[in-house]
């Protein structure tokens, strides 16, 4: 069945997950948005929030070719359940791995046609991505071991998919390569952000980021509001296609991070059901990983909104830039703060069963 994105997409988002949250008996801890933004130094906010819209230090022959490589890394940022075992195999996260493998196929000149990419296999993928697809496991037998799939396999496996189902789906719509694709969508949005995302999500199945809870829609779409924001801050100044207006209006990028430390801040107040997933393992469901991400979405608004007070109700001292705190930089700071030493062992949920976050 096709999707359609809904009418409105950014108040969509933000109407959906606010009502996710409340019915999740999530709460948003007023006294703490104030604490953080009080706590909040312009050091720390001018040292975190400022992304670069990745750059990297390779040779590019055309726009479209590096605007290519940033899109297959944004189409494909997922794997952060398997983090500990990508850790374990390469000493590299999940975002580490994706970035590693979209490198791999650039400097070997690997082709990242339509048709390469439909046809790329799940091994060519493991060997790419540096992921170990095979583990000898003990047998029955002594002195003997059997080759098994790794738990990582999965992973390699997630990606395939995604890159096989981009390379069908941009064949059947007659472009060479996904950043053609997204070149076309940027004119095509003539300027919106917004319009951009919706445009890449009514495309591609990588990039329809929701989920049916509790018999409503929950749209997250992390991904595409991702590439709009990266695309602007990279590209912005220099390129006019990618001047995308009205990204301080969308939401953030939520994946299992944010969410996280918003707890760890005392923003997000979780009900027993979901106490567990901040434990541990915290290993979650796809359902309660909705819900969770859904209440960051709706928090982040909060703090968002506080923050950018004036006069007399202004809260903290830090001075955002003229168009005030944005979710987009919020996030960014959020993650950012989280590869802080202090924070870095703090238990973040994990769901394997997604190719969203």
């Amino acid at each position: 069945m096709t999707f359609t994105c809904p009418t409105n997409l950014y108040e969509s988002v933000y109407s959906t997950t606010k009502h996710c949250r409340e019915r999740s008996d999530i709460k948003i801890d007023q006294g703490a948005i104030v604490r953080f933004l009080d706590n909040l130094t312009q050091d720390s906010w001018d040292k975190h929030s400022v992304a670069n819209g990745m750059s990297f230090p390779l040779k590019f022959d055309s726009l479209e070719q590096e605007v290519n490589i940033l899109s297959l890394i944004d189409i494909l940022n997922t794997g952060h359940g398997y983090r500990k075992e990508l850790h374990e195999d390469s000493d590299r996260g999940a975002f580490e791995t994706i970035v590693f493998g979209i490198m791999s196929f650039h400097i070997s000149s690997s082709p990242t046609t339509a048709d390469a990419l439909s046809k790329l296999t799940g091994w060519e993928v493991g060997s790419h991505f540096g992921i170990t697809m095979q583990k000898d496991v003990p047998s029955e037998l002594a002195h003997v071991t059997i080759s098994k799939p790794s738990v990582a396999s999965k992973l390699a496996g997630q990606l395939q998919g995604v890159l096989n189902e981009t390379g069908r789906v941009l064949k059947e719509k007659n472009f060479e390569t996904l950043g053609a694709f997204v070149m076309d969508a940027a004119k095509r949005a003539n300027g919106s952000g917004e319009k951009f995302a919706e445009i890449l999500i009514n495309a591609f199945p990588a990039f329809q980021d929701w989920a049916e809870i509790d018999g409503e829609k929950v749209y997250v779409f992390k991904k595409a509001f991702l590439l709009a924001s990266s695309l602007e801050r990279r590209f912005g100044a220099k390129e006019p296609i990618f001047a995308f207006k009205g990204l301080e209006k969308s939401p953030i990028f939520a994946d299992n991070v944010i969410p996280t430390m918003m707890v760890h801040f005392g923003i997000l107040v979780l009900p027993e059901s979901l106490k567990h997933t901040v434990q541990g393992d915290g290993v979650t469901t796809v359902e309660e990983s909705y819900r969770l991400r859904a209440a960051a979405v709706d928090g982040c608004r909060e703090i968002v909104e506080k923050a950018n007070l004036r006069g007399e109700d202004k809260i903290g001292k830090v001075e955002f830039g003229e168009k005030g705190m944005s979710s987009c930089d919020l996030d960014v700071y959020l993650w950012r703060v989280a590869k802080e030493p202090q924070y870095r062992k703090i238990p973040r949920f994990h769901c394997k069963d997604t190719i969203f976050f």
